[in-house]
């Protein structure tokens, strides 16, 4: 016989006390866990129906009121034995468990209760309250909703050129221009263009939404503006359209459409004409999902082009025709574009990848070879701040331009975004520290300031969780208490059996915080609990049964991660295995237990 544990079992993770920052939306929603009937018979949701009638048999000898004459634990088993056939009854029928898997407990159209009411009737209706709100405010959000853009283009190229002097010797050298300090140097920066967009948009109807927008730009003290309007209908889920017009002069018309051929290919064009000056330049492409991440496009341009006299000769163009073929591909982890395109004027080939580091940072590369601008480098990445605030840096730099610094801040519909130019032409030392310094200072920033303010958000909401929870956690503990009580008989028994065959014993078992001071009462005692669950020197524990205080489980410490740690003996020798975050188990392994 082999040890269970042996060679197979998780290691403590250092990192089990700390938390991903970014868990405090999942907090907020956070509420007691509904009772599980796969917990409740320790089974994984791939259980058959074998499976299931031999852990309901051996429960039932367990549980049954009449193996019990004390009358405390009668009662105690008379409650939980009906919990137990109501998860046979449900798991053991087909149509009613594949009607629980998909919706739960609703799923399975029954008036019978397991659920437990943990607020009091003043809480309930302020939380009705603050649900009724929340909805008025999404209904209002739905009829009008509000984006803002605005760019602000900053040269300060001269805050860092050097400027060529005389020697005495007649050579030439360079030295910074930094006369008055480092104020008079920032003082000769300058704001070369302001870029500001705004639009509303209302729904007229299930399928139709009216857009209005304006913008302005305005450089070295000129500029002008416009308000457009446009109208997009969805005809049916393979058909929109969108119609858009600018309401002062240049005259600008836009008409747009996407055509689902079918589930896997695409079509899109769209039209814009200026002033009627010329045919609409228009712009084609047709994609199709080549892999089950990715999708493969071809975009053709027409650029400015003519009938007759009908348009600009060729040297007035502005756009001209190109064709590009591209692959882009997205998932939760990273996300990619390759584009490859070809024209009259100009061609390129570029290359852009993201990482999702977590669910708050992402970190982007990319670059692009171009027969009118050289090559072109750029790496950024952004960070999420705040619930609703993101910040991002991007370094841009071309080996035969400019440096630009982008600076992107985010919030809900709004977005500003500041490009700094650094350099007039490629400056290898200033590149260098426009990319190293800002990343010390997000460093510094996210670990002086954003980690310790989440923390300590996490903490508040966590104590706020188990005070509005205490009367379900006490009951849930009582319960699992109970329950531990009806086991002790029977794991005694299965203890000497696995002793006499040198067996698996547990010694030891604790569940919970692990890390927290013990006076907290953030880890109970499941020796009890964890021996009933082993069979045949085996322990199976699936996902769940944590949940389930059927079967003596309870969760000391709601919001927190849990470990359980357990000493046992097998074969005369003695081991400890620790296994960090139980709620992840996603399958029994019945040889040994598995994070």
């Amino acid at each position: 016989m082999n040890d269970p544990y042996e060679d197979r079992s998780m290691p403590a993770d250092s990192s089990a006390s700390g938390y991903d920052e970014d868990d405090l939306a999942d907090i907020e929603n956070m509420k007691p866990p509904e009772l599980d009937y796969y917990a409740v018979l320790n089974l994984s949701k791939t259980a058959s129906e074998e499976d299931i009638k031999d852990s309901y048999k051996r429960l039932s000898r367990i549980f049954h009121p009449d193996k019990h004459s004390d009358p405390a634990l009668k009662q105690a088993a008379e409650t939980k034995f009906h919990v137990i056939n109501k998860a046979f009854e449900v798991l053991s029928n087909p149509q009613l468990r594949t009607a629980y898997d998909e919706y739960g407990e609703e799923g399975i159209n029954t008036k019978w209760e397991i659920g437990h009411r943990v607020k009091t009737p003043q809480e309930l209706r302020e939380e009705y309250a603050r649900l009724a709100r929340e909805k008025r405010e999404m209904e209002l959000e739905s009829l009008v909703r509000s984006r803002n853009e605005i760019t602000v283009n900053i040269n300060a190229s001269r805050v860092f050129k050097e400027e060529e002097i005389l020697t005495p010797f007649g050579g030439t050298a360079y030295a910074k221009k930094n006369s008055g300090g480092y104020l008079s140097a920032l003082k000769r920066t300058e704001i070369m263009q302001l870029y500001m967009k705004n639009s509303f948009e209302t729904q007229f109807g299930p399928r139709t939404q009216f857009i209005v927008g304006g913008q302005m730009s305005s450089r070295n003290g000129m500029g002008g503006g416009n308000i457009i309007g446009t109208i997009r209908h969805t005809f049916n889920e393979k058909l929109n359209v969108e119609l858009g017009s600018s309401l002062l002069n240049p005259r600008i018309g836009v008409l747009k459409g996407t055509y689902s051929i079918d589930p896997l290919t695409f079509i899109t064009g769209s039209a814009q004409v200026r002033n009627f000056q010329g045919p609409a330049p228009l712009v084609l492409t047709f994609g199709r999902r080549i892999t089950k991440g990715a999708t493969g496009y071809m975009t053709y341009r027409t650029g400015e082009w003519a009938i007759g006299s009908w348009g600009p000769v060729f040297e007035r163009r502005r756009e001209f025709s190109s064709l590009a073929l591209g692959v882009s591909s997205q998932d939760e982890n990273r996300a990619y574009q390759i584009e490859v395109q070809t024209g009259l004027m100009q061609s390129h080939i570029s290359v852009d990848h993201t990482w999702t580091l977590d669910r708050s940072t992402k970190v982007r590369v990319g670059g692009n070879v171009s027969t009118t601008a050289g090559i072109h480098a750029s790496i950024g990445g952004d960070r999420k701040v705040t619930q609703h605030v993101k910040v991002g840096l991007a370094l841009e730099v071309s080996l035969s331009g400019i440096v630009i610094f982008n600076i992107k801040v985010k919030r809900l519909g709004q977005s500003l975004t500041v490009p700094i130019i650094l350099a007039g032409e490629f400056n290898p030392k200033i590149a260098f520290w426009a990319a190293v310094l800002p990343i010390c200072a997000i460093t510094a920033l996210d670990t002086g300031y954003v980690k310790p303010k989440r923390k300590k958000e996490r903490a508040q909401k966590i104590a706020e969780l188990r005070h509005i929870h205490a009367d379900f956690i006490a009951k849930q503990k009582k319960e699992a208490e109970e329950a531990i009580e009806l086991l002790r008989e029977s794991t005694a028994r299965k203890m000497l059996q696995e002793q006499e065959k040198d067996g698996l014993v547990i010694v030891q078992a604790h569940y919970g915080n692990l890390d927290a001071a013990p006076e907290l009462g953030l880890v109970v005692d499941v020796t009890i609990p964890v021996q009933a669950l082993v069979n045949n020197s085996q322990l199976i524990m699936p996902a769940g049964h944590s949940k389930s205080h059927i079967l003596g489980f309870y969760d000391p410490c709601l919001g927190e991660k849990k470990q359980l740690k357990i000493r046992y003996e097998f074969q005369r020798r003695m081991h400890e295995v620790v296994v960090t975050d139980l709620a992840s188990v996603a399958a029994p392994v019945r040889s040994h237990l598995l994070a």
